[in-house]
């Protein structure tokens, strides 16, 4: 097969002088280059992807500056900052939801150990792929006392309180949908909320955190897999997609666990919208207008 060459590597001059062939306006070249320095030309450009003069070209509209990406770039970092501040919160909660959920019915009889046994998950697959994948995780923490304890002990085999604080995010969120509706509907109504909807909201949770951890892109995004939001909501607002930043913001809002941690949240989301509201546009994040009342209205 011929496939084609790679592109060549840039040196810092020639990024610069590619992003002036291409149309962006460059009137400091010294700071451009300390930026692509700190961000790399590939990631800086992927904020000026709105600016094209057609999808498939390398062109920019007229007009376009670098200071004006890297604002939109510098958006997204702090909008990343006040995502994964709050996110924190929602895992510390839901890890004990969870391992609470489950072993308070599971684990009650000696060894205690029912977590280990596949017959007490619904989906046998989903539970053999979250327990290999912790397998490894749990090599990232050998040195701790907590593993080491556990294995002099008991075998390596820990209490699920002790497994989830361990566990990625991705992966308590997949232990959860591969329990039964039992276990599923007792976690779900303890947090005030369905089963189905809890679900999805861990794993949207869980996507939009690994963003925030990478530092990917979340400004001009699709998110995936689109949030599960009521029917009365969605009828009273039929112009927010869920599969918005907007629609993940208004999960990660209803998952927090009390008013004080719902109200910091949109104190300092507003804080960073309003810093930024000349430089980004907020169509590109899936927000209304009338944000801010949208939210406040459905906080629970």
């Amino acid at each position: 097969e011929n496939f084609m060459d790679l592109k060549p590597p840039l040196s810092y001059d020639e990024q610069v002088e590619k992003l002036i062939e291409h149309g962006i306006i460059i009137n400091d070249t010294e700071k451009a280059k300390r930026i692509l320095k700190q961000i790399n030309y590939y990631r800086y450009t992927g904020y000026a992807l709105q600016f094209r003069s057609v999808p498939t070209s390398s062109n920019y509209v007229k007009g376009i500056s670098f200071e004006q990406v890297y604002r939109i770039y510098q958006f997204d970092e702090a909008i990343r900052d006040v995502l994964r501040k709050h996110i924190e919160k929602i895992e510390v909660y839901y890890r004990t939801q969870i391992s609470y959920g489950f072993s308070i019915v599971k684990c009650k009889n000696p060894p205690h150990d029912q977590h280990y046994d596949e017959t007490n998950f619904c989906n046998k697959r989903g539970y053999r792929e979250v327990m290999d994948s912790f397998e490894k995780e749990k090599n990232y923490y050998k040195d701790s006392l907590i593993v080491k304890h556990h294995k002099a002990n008991y075998s390596s085999r820990m209490p699920l309180w002790v497994i989830v604080e361990l566990m990625s995010f991705s992966n308590i969120s997949k232990l959860y949908s591969s329990m039964y509706y039992s276990e599923k509907d007792s976690i779900a109504l303890a947090v005030g909320t369905g089963r189905n909807s809890l679900e999805n909201h861990l794993h949207c949770l869980a996507v939009l955190r690994n963003k925030c951890s990478h530092a990917a892109r979340i400004y001009n995004t699709e998110m995936n897999p689109p949030a599960k939001l009521s029917p009365n909501f969605l009828r009273k607002h039929p112009t927010i997609a869920n599969n918005s930043l907007f629609a993940y913001v208004l999960v990660l809002l209803k998952r927090l666990p009390d008013e004080a941690s719902k109200n910091n949240f949109l104190t300092t989301l507003d804080a960073v919208l309003e810093t930024y509201k000349d430089d980004i546009n907020l169509d590109y994040i899936g927000f209304p207008t009338d944000y801010l009342d949208i939210l406040k209205q459905n906080k629970q």
